[in-house]
């Protein structure tokens, strides 16, 4: 059991689709090709010193359910564990942020539902990005369900829209800044084209969901990058963290 110690909250707001892995179809694309898809985007996860995961015990619309909240900025997982700790010193001590590959919440999910193991992780995006994707109809709340919004340079071609690539990929980013950046770069080197693109709006999950059923010459040159903000969070994580002693270890005696 992945389960570390279970944390009451209610969560309100949209209902969005848990992390569901069914078994593979035959026309899906390869699990190894999807993990390779998801191992360069960092997540933020709550677990306890032997790195199990926090699970929430959830009340949405009268139901409870246990979820494994997942991070997509360390603001969020750190906001979230100040709380914790405030609130639940004892049971907390030991909490802590880690962050994992988007890939190993994936292969986690897989292994859970071939178990039969009651572990649904839920994905908590960061407001701006929220923002960014136009989905705050209501003030932001900081557990309610909210889809994780992904960004696409794409053009309108008789009403529909085509994605825009370079060098045979076609970037799906989770942090519209970096989208509006490669756009203008796309501006630069072909202003033609440049004048028909925009930023469109796409959803892990509904990505997800096409990976696990889904195999097309398209999905090969489909590539997540992780928001600029994660990335420095990993950079400052590891900056902080104590460096090795220059001192070398002794070895015990021999008997």
């Amino acid at each position: 059991m992945y389960k570390s110690l279970i944390i009451p909250i209610a969560i309100l707001g949209m209902s969005v689709p848990l992390i569901s892995i069914s078994p593979l179809p035959a026309q899906a694309l390869p699990e190894a090709k999807i993990v390779e898809k998801l191992q360069k985007v960092p997540v933020f996860t709550i677990t306890n010193g032997t790195g199990n995961f926090l699970q929430q015990s959830v009340t949405a619309n009268g139901k409870t359910r246990l979820i494994t909240p997942v991070y997509m900025e360390l603001k969020d997982a750190a906001s979230f564990l100040k709380k914790l700790k405030k609130d639940q010193p004892k049971q907390s001590k030991v909490a802590q942020i880690t962050v994992v590959p988007l890939s190993e919440v994936y292969k986690l999910q897989m292994e859970a539902q071939k178990k039969s193991d009651n572990m649904s992780f839920v994905f908590f995006p960061a407001e701006q990005q929220l923002k960014n994707a136009g989905l705050l109809k209501k003030p932001f709340q900081a557990n309610a369900f909210y889809p994780v919004p992904l960004f696409m340079i794409a053009i309108k071609q008789q009403d529909k829209y085509v994605t825009v690539q370079e060098n045979n990929l076609t970037p799906l980013f989770l942090g519209k800044e970096q989208a509006q950046q490669w756009l203008d770069k796309v501006k630069k080197k072909d202003p033609k084209l440049a004048a028909k693109a925009e930023i469109k709006v796409n959803y892990l999950h509904v990505v997800l969901k096409d990976f696990q059923s889904q195999n097309y010459p398209a999905q090969q040159q489909l590539v997540l990058v992780p928001s600029t903000e994660s990335v420095e969070s990993i950079r400052k994580l590891q900056a902080a963290q104590p460096k090795p002693s220059a001192t070398p270890a002794t070895t015990a005696p021999k008997k």
